[in-house]
């Protein structure tokens, strides 16, 4: 994140400095905890936003279950299900809103879910045996398995481009003209054309070798099995049809008839 481009106007509008940003936090800081020091408003809260507040405080899961248990649940008369139901509800309703500014304090929701949700029934996933298994290959060992594979990309591909493209990095990447040599060779092998410079030679077409799929992208599975080449044209693109006549695609508007008044 780099910050608010308007911070480089003139006389920006914003505020950005970070003697002028901490002042504000410094304040902020002091508003919340005034508002949480004054029991005629901080209690009128939901009982998982005041769980929230004394909870980002205690270091351990074990600590948390001890606390929610033996201390808040009894002080605010409320059940541990319920507390753990409304947690995971705020939960849901900031993961409903933008990544940026909410992302962190919903991941940190999450993670008070999971920790309160030791040791209960709750803590069980009915689904992450299908969802949440990505090595294993058959159903014994992953139910939810579905057998997928690489395929061979263009020279000139996208993919191929990402592949061979060098991370330039600062202090590494070299003189300028190493910098210019390497852009211009990737986005030559991108757009199929020599970018600033006089054209190459033109050299012998050679033979097409075969495309070798990056260990990281690959994970082990299999290359080209040609499944979608088993399929006929209409069954590929439509779903097929099994005979000529089922290949006219009908509508109910086709069979509407003019009423006489």
């Amino acid at each position: 994140y780099t910050g608010d481009p308007k911070r480089y106007l003139p006389d920006p509008p914003i505020i950005f400095r970070l003697d002028e940003v901490s002042r504000i936090v410094v304040m902020a800081q002091k508003m919340c905890q005034s508002f949480v020091e004054t029991p005629e408003l901080f209690d009128d809260l939901p009982p998982e936003v005041r769980f929230v507040e004394s909870a980002l405080g205690i270091k351990g899961g074990t600590a948390l279950r001890q606390f929610m248990l033996e201390e808040f649940c009894p002080r605010n008369n409320v059940d541990p299900v319920s507390l753990r139901e409304g947690l995971r509800r705020l939960y849901q309703q900031m993961f409903n809103m933008q990544i940026d500014p909410y992302g962190e304090i919903t991941m940190t929701l999450w993670n008070l879910c999971v920790a309160s949700a030791v040791g209960t029934e709750e803590a069980r996933d009915p689904y992450e045996e299908y969802i949440g298994n990505v090595r294993g290959t058959k159903f014994e060992t992953n139910p939810g398995f579905f057998q997928t594979y690489t395929f061979d990309h263009d020279k000139n591909s996208l993919v191929r481009f990402l592949d061979s493209a060098k991370r330039i990095e600062k202090g590494t990447a070299g003189s300028a003209e190493d910098i210019q040599r390497q852009v211009s060779g990737e986005v030559s092998q991108l757009l199929g054309f020599n970018f600033g410079g006089k054209p190459d030679n033109v050299e012998p077409a050679k033979e097409t070798k075969r495309y070798v799929v990056p260990e990281d992208r690959a994970i082990g599975r299999p290359h080209m099995m040609g499944w979608l080449e088993l399929l006929g044209e209409d069954e590929e693109l439509m779903g097929g049809a099994k005979n000529e006549k089922e290949k006219e695609e009908k509508f109910e508007a086709d069979e509407w008839v003019e009423v006489e008044k």
